[in-house]
C-alpha cells in the first residue's frame, strides 16, 4: 500500500445554466449589445462557439477582456478564451456538446 493521497478526482462539466436572475440578465444583455456596436466588427458562429472580432484597439481588449471574464462567472460552461494574432483580436465563446441551444440563444442576443 501506498502512503500517497488519492490523485484530484476527473472534475464534472459545468452545468448548462446562467446564474444571473432577470434583472441581471437584462443588464448583461445590454452590455454584450454595447460590447459589440463599439468594438466588434465580425460576428462568425459554428453551432459550438461564436468570435467576436475585435477593433484593433486597447480599449476594445479591456472591455472585451472584463465582460468575457464577468460572463464566466455567471455561465461557467463557457470556454472564453481571446486569440491575439498579428492582424487583430478575436474574443471567442464556446460551450460543450449539448449546450448548442445555449450558445445560440447568446448569439441571438448578440445580433437583437
Amino acid at each position: 500500500m501506498s502512503d500517497r493521497e488519492p490523485g484530484p478526482l476527473a472534475s464534472e462539466p459545468a452545468p448548462v445554466a446562467c446564474e444571473l436572475d432577470a434583472a441581471g440578465l437584462a443588464e448583461r444583455v445590454e452590455e454584450w449589445r454595447a460590447l459589440v456596436g463599439a468594438f466588434v466588427v465580425s460576428v462568425a458562429t459554428s453551432p459550438t462557439a461564436v468570435r467576436l472580432a475585435l477593433v484593433d484597439t486597447e480599449r476594445a481588449l479591456v472591455a472585451a477582456a472584463s465582460l468575457a471574464q464577468r460572463e464566466k462567472q455567471c455561465c461557467p460552461f463557457f470556454d472564453v478564451h481571446i486569440d491575439i494574432e498579428a492582424d487583430g483580436r478575436t474574443l471567442v465563446l464556446s460551450v460543450p456538446g449539448g449546450a448548442e441551444e445555449a450558445l445560440a440563444s447568446f448569439v441571438a442576443v448578440l445580433r437583437g
